[in-house]
């Protein structure tokens, strides 16, 4: 088909092969889908000469296909993993809540520890410390050993 552009500017149009720029006065030979026609009527930037190519038959593919038929279960299989995160989450909270929490003494020791890592020794020692909690390891220790010796 032959498509002319009426405007005084430059027009794009949607071919079958992609998008093609059309100067003003300008007539290209282009080959358009028939679901472009009413867009194309309706800007009234064209004149056409000739007949649109039929739309192309559009299937899914076998993949979506499945997908789309099997959404409820994999919705179902998508809550069960949440309620199963959700009770884990539960028991970890009140795991966490029932855990006494060390004594002075016993984050010292921490302290002592090669292989308990500065941030949990410091973590421990906020616990009984508070807002108080010094930056530095020394001065934590130092506060530790204040708290552990009062009465």
């Amino acid at each position: 088909m032959k498509v002319t552009n009426t405007q005084a500017g430059p027009r794009g149009i949607n071919t079958v092969n992609g998008p093609v720029l059309i100067e003003p006065g300008e007539t290209v030979e282009v080959e358009v889908f028939d679901r472009e026609k009413a867009h194309m009527e309706a800007s009234k930037w064209f004149d056409v000469d000739g007949d649109y190519t039929e739309n192309p038959s559009v299937t899914a593919a076998p993949a979506l296909k499945e997908a789309a038929e099997n959404t409820e279960s994999e919705l179902e299989r998508l809550r069960a993993q949440l309620a199963e995160r959700d009770a884990e989450l539960a028991k970890l909270k009140a795991e966490q809540q029932e855990e006494q929490p060390k004594t002075a003494a016993e984050v010292l020791d921490m302290a002592k520890d090669p292989n308990v890592q500065f941030m949990s020794f410091k973590a421990a020692a906020s616990k009984l410390l508070g807002d108080k909690t010094p930056a530095k390891k020394d001065e934590i220790l130092a506060a530790l050993e204040e708290l552990a010796t009062k009465p």
